[in-house]
């Protein structure tokens, strides 16, 4: 009676084992983007004091590393998505 149950579960457990990666097998650029959003959390986080920055002949002074960061991921997601969307169109029209 023991093994009947035992079996039972065992099967219950490896029917769900199979089932847990399928998200992961359909959507593997989410679960990079999910896995990019906790990383970036993570670093965004960790960066809250404030720090000064020279630009040119410009000194910002007390702006957080947070705003920083955020700012050039921001203008590096743009910049990746122009040269994108200009290498896909010179490619088309090629």
């Amino acid at each position: 009676m023991e093994q009947e149950s035992s079996a039972k579960k065992s099967s219950i457990v490896a029917r769900s084992g199979k089932k847990s990666g399928q998200w992961l097998i359909t959507h593997p650029v989410g679960a990079i983007q999910l896995l990019g959003l906790v990383l970036l959390i993570i670093i965004v986080a960790q960066n809250l004091e404030p720090t000064s920055i020279d630009i040119l002949f410009w000194t910002l002074v007390d702006i957080p590393k947070l705003l920083l960061l955020l700012i050039s991921m921001v203008t590096g997601a743009l910049v990746w998505e122009l040269v994108k969307r200009t290498l896909l169109r010179r490619k088309t029209t090629a």
